[in-house]
Order: structure tokens, then sequence, then C-alpha cells
């Protein structure tokens, strides 16, 4: 059954419980919590749910342009591509 994992995950990881969207961490930090209602204070909260994925989002852009050969954010990549081209019949 799928949903099996998830009352480990939220008995287990109170700081964040089983979301790893960056809006559903915080708001599961800031209003699941504890009864302060607060936004967390210490930065790594900010760095694992919001900088990170961002900042990974992005080299996955840059890493597919590369290998795809295609345009990211607009410019053409200096490498790439690394995909062989199919022939058509």
């Amino acid at each position: 059954c799928p949903a099996v994992p998830i009352p480990p995950l939220i008995n287990f990881s109170p700081p964040a419980g089983p979301a790893m969207n960056p809006m559903l961490g915080t708001c599961w930090d800031a209003f699941g919590v504890g009864h302060s209602f607060e936004f967390p204070s210490d930065n790594e909260h900010y760095f694992v749910y919001w900088l990170a994925p961002c900042v990974s989002a992005i080299l996955a852009s840059v890493s597919y342009g590369i290998y795809n050969g295609d345009r990211v954010f607009g410019t053409k990549m200096p490498v790439g591509p690394l995909k062989k081209k199919m022939k058509v019949a």
C-alpha cells in the first residue's frame, strides 16, 4: 500500500514532515509543529527547502541543454550536443 511510509515520515521527521515541496515544508514547520506559529528561524531550513531546489533546477536545465544541444534561457550552450542524432529512414 503506498500510504504505509507516510505515518513514519510524519512521526520521525517533525521539522518538515513528509514534504519536500518548499512551500509545504515551510508551512509544515510554521503551523504543524508546536504552537508558536512562526516561520523557521534557522538558515538551514531555507537552504534545504528553497535555495537548493532552485539551484538544482537551474543546473538540471543547463545539463540538459548541454546534453541535447538546445538553448538554455535563450542562450546557446558553448558545448554540446552530447546526444547522438537519430537517422530518420
